[in-house]
């Protein structure tokens, strides 16, 4: 058995040429690549649905738009391996425009304040807690916090792991401010 399932949703229009691109130039190639087609609902349902086909001890969500650096899986995953106590491993990225993200070590004070880690994290497959299809944007801090909830942390793997454009999609092409998703997350994680 490989040791990720890679789960790629991609809607109407959409193709994952950029990411499993960069995905045939990972050093650690012992993933299987599920690609969930958003036929009528949105990213969150079509990773969720990718989900279920996954039998591999790791998930990992990927966006159809990211380029992972060449060493990105491996570095995810032996921070996995080197912290037991952790449920999912994340690392930072370059957006044009905005900068680099999600560069910030675990702090669960922290991650109760504002979003640590993007959608693209390495997750324990066994930890794995479901996309809320109902969050039309902030849908990986919400479930980072609903993880929390169950004491499921995560670990910073300690460098940037791919570079994505800014495009029209669940962040940006949603309708829905970073104000209002933000608050949509606080008011029901109990955080405002």
């Amino acid at each position: 058995m490989k040791e990720i399932g890679i789960v790629i949703p991609v809607r109407k229009g959409g193709n994952p040429r950029t990411t499993l691109e960069s995905l045939a130039r990972q050093t650690l190639q012992s993933f299987d690549v599920i690609v969930s087609w958003d036929r009528k609902w949105n990213a969150n349902w079509a990773r969720n649905k990718g989900f279920w086909m996954v039998e591999n001890p790791f998930v990992l969500f990927s966006d159809d738009d990211i380029a992972w650096e060449p060493g990105a899986l491996e570095t995810l995953h032996q921070a996995l391996l080197e912290h037991p106590e952790a449920s999912y491993s994340y690392g930072g990225y370059f957006m044009p425009g905005i900068g680099e993200q999600c560069n910030a070590a675990f702090d669960a004070g922290l991650l109760r304040k504002r979003n640590l880690a993007s959608t693209m994290s390495l997750i324990r497959t066994s930890d794995f807690i479901g996309f809320d299809e109902s969050i039309q944007r902030g849908q990986d801090w919400d479930m980072w916090l609903g993880m929390l909830a169950l004491g499921k942390i995560g670990v910073y793997c300690g460098r940037r792991i791919f570079t994505t454009e800014k495009r029209d999609g669940i962040t940006y092409g949603s309708g829905v401010s970073w104000e209002t998703a933000t608050r949509a997350v606080r008011l029901k994680h109990g955080l405002v």
